[in-house]
């Protein structure tokens, strides 16, 4: 690799640190008790739309029983739906709820907010390259994963 190359590698490397860090203090600022891992299980859902358990629980990278309690705990919840595969009568997708959407969009307003007061200083070009630096990784992520 060059310098270049190990320079970018170090500085993801550590916006992965950061992006852990600042979840853990928003957990802990919203007394935030449902696993990250169930917020993700919606999240994916809302994204991907329905899945079947096994591409779930990969999306979610965690194993499949773990994933099985995730949404055994959503169906109890009204959060998320089952529903036979039509490519696949043995088969089941899970679906997000109106419920469950609603759940994640109260959730994230709520990390929202206990993550404000730590940048409502900043100034106007520090909002934006917050801003032009979320778009340039989810832009990334997203030819990554297509």
């Amino acid at each position: 690799m060059s310098n270049d190359e190990d320079e970018v590698a170090r500085l993801l490397v550590r916006l992965i640190n950061i992006s852990n860090r600042l979840g853990r203090y928003a957990a802990h600022a919203t007394g935030e008790r449902t696993s990250p891992a169930t917020w993700r299980a919606l999240s994916v859902l809302q994204e991907k739309g329905p899945l079947r358990l096994g591409v779930l629980a990969e999306n979610c990278r965690v194993r499949q029983p773990t994933m099985t309690a995730i949404v055994d705990s959503l169906l109890s919840s009204g959060y998320v739906l089952r529903r036979p595969d039509p490519d696949d009568g043995r088969a089941q997708l899970h679906e997000l709820t109106a419920a469950g959407e609603a759940a994640l969009e109260d959730w994230r307003s709520r990390v929202g907010t206990a993550l404000v007061p730590l940048f409502d200083d900043l100034t106007g070009d520090e909002r934006t390259l917050l801003s032009d630096s979320v778009r340039l990784l989810d832009d990334r992520l997203r030819r990554g994963e297509a």
